[in-house]
Formats: structure tokens, sequence, C-alpha cells
């Protein structure tokens, strides 16, 4: 573990992690920071960082339930194609079954 530090608006965090998700959590804080920023900026920068960071939370919530509906929905697209290919599967099986039951006739 060690002790890495984040800015976000000028203000420096230290937050501890693996030494191996480093970069990652780098990555991360900047990509906070630059929405923070951008929050910032567009009320004119009057929010409190509090209030600017509850607001990049709900906007980043938000993202996380689009993209879980839309995982959600192409899960179900999955299941229903492997569904439907199981039953032509199961129809193919039973043709094939026949053919043979015929041939040894």
């Amino acid at each position: 573990m060690q002790v890495v530090e984040i800015v976000i608006r000028n203000s420096t965090y230290k937050i501890s992690c693996e030494s191996e998700k480093k970069d990652h959590l780098l990555y991360l804080a900047s990509s906070f920071d630059k929405l923070v920023s951008s929050i910032s900026q567009k009320t004119g920068g009057k929010g409190s960082d509090a209030l600017n960071f509850l607001l990049a939370a709900l906007i980043l919530e938000d993202k996380v339930l689009e993209l879980t509906k839309k995982l959600d929905e192409i899960n179900q697209k999955c299941e229903k194609q492997r569904d439907e290919e199981k039953i032509e599967y199961i129809k193919v099986l039973d043709r094939v079954n026949k053919i043979i039951k015929h041939i040894k006739d």
C-alpha cells in the first residue's frame, strides 16, 4: 500500500491504494477533477466544493444507472438469442435422429 496525493480543484487529498492501482487512481482523480471543474464553470464558480462534488456524484450515478440499464437490455437480448439457438439446435437434432432412425429401419 502507498499513499497517493490527488488534487481536485486545487485541494489535495491523500488516499491509500495498492501500488499497482496508483495510475488508475490518478486517472480517475483527473477525470473527476475535470467533471467538477466543468460543473463549477457552469455554475459560475458560485457553489462550494461540497456542492460541486455532490452534483458530480449525481451525474456519475446517472451514467451508472443508464449504462446498467443498457447492459441489462443487452444481456436480455443475448439470453433470448441463446434460447432461440437452443430451440433451433433441438429441432435440427430431432431431424437428424429421425433420419438416423429411418436409415436403421
